[in-house]
């Protein structure tokens, strides 16, 4: 399905100010595969209230409706598919990585700043954003 141009203009600029940073109740996952079995199912469920409160959402459960109904709406399927687009290994334990997901031509990404340490694996920062360039621009 195509998206309506202004609908995906709306998506894009709501998305491009969402930013998780890690807060003090964000959980530290034992590992890799354990953080992305669960962002990989609450994404593709399209459980965006959800991703951001795991993730470290400070934002009020209402917003955090609005957008996952906002999503909803543009995404009326759950994503099929997910696939780590992009990997950047830095330094002492940090990485960055881009996912998408998808189903069909419909498309959203998903930027994660992670940081492995003693106690587990951190996200320390989560965006995600339908146009591909914004999030890639990270890197």
């Amino acid at each position: 399905m195509r998206m309506i141009p202004a609908l995906l203009a709306l998506l894009t600029g709501l998305l491009t100010a969402v930013a998780v940073s890690a807060q003090d109740d964000v959980p530290i996952f034992d590992n890799y595969l354990s953080l992305r079995a669960v962002l990989d199912a609450q994404m593709k469920n399209r459980d965006i209230a959800e991703v951001m409160t795991t993730f470290g959402g400070s934002s009020p459960p209402e917003e955090l409706e609005a957008l996952e109904a906002r999503v909803r709406e543009i995404f009326p399927r759950d994503f099929e598919n997910a696939a780590l687009l992009r990997r950047n290994e830095m330094e002492n334990g940090w990485r960055q990585e881009l996912i998408a997901y998808w189903t069909g031509i419909d498309y959203i990404y998903v930027y994660l700043l992670l940081h492995d340490r003693d106690e587990g694996l951190l996200s320390v920062t989560m965006r995600f954003n339908t146009d591909f360039d914004e999030l890639n621009a990270a890197f």
